[in-house]
């Protein structure tokens, strides 16, 4: 007989346990999604450099999309062409640019995030390094398309996508 009820009584502080993890994983994961979904959306950081533009906002045949694209000869892979035709090439920016405004953390260069550059021309340009010419916008601003891409898991989940703060500038 009380070996039985000691038996039940395992039982029943087992899934007592049981459904206790299961209440503080569950509990967990809602508070980790609640401040994910807040830092990225409600949240504004302090030390913001440039808040994100949507390509829905930006004035038509009047800018250029591209990525940074570190290769010999060439700093962009031009995305969207000025005629809002999408391409793959490589190309370099003349005036106004992000690297020249700012000191960003390699990280942050190579994160993937799209950048916006208001074209006053398109040239071609003879490059020493290539030994061929390239193509060369000459821009007069830049932005940064909504959303900003973030390097690392945590990161990606935690910090705002539509700022560029001060995290992503060197600290040397």
């Amino acid at each position: 007989m009380e070996k039985k009820s000691r038996k039940e009584m395992l039982n029943k502080v087992l899934e007592f346990t049981t459904k206790a993890l299961l209440i503080t994983a569950i509990a967990l994961v809602v508070t980790v999604i609640g401040a994910s979904v807040y830092m990225k959306n409600f949240y504004v950081p302090e030390t913001v450099l440039k808040t994100a533009v949507k390509e829905s906002e930006l004035p038509a045949n009047s800018y250029i999309l591209c990525k940074v694209e570190r290769t010999t000869g060439f700093d962009w892979l031009l995305l969207k062409n000025e005629h809002g035709d999408k391409t793959n090439e490589l190309c370099n920016i003349s005036g106004a640019s992000p690297f020249a405004d700012f000191r960003f953390r390699y990280e942050f260069e190579m994160s993937g995030s799209t950048f916006v550059f208001y074209v006053e021309e398109k040239r071609m340009v003879y490059s020493e390094a290539t030994g061929q010419d390239e193509v060369e916008y000459i821009v007069t601003g830049w932005d940064i398309l909504y959303p900003v891409k973030h390097e690392g898991i945590i990161f990606g989940l935690f910090m705002p996508n539509r700022y560029i703060t001060e995290h992503y500038l060197r600290q040397d």
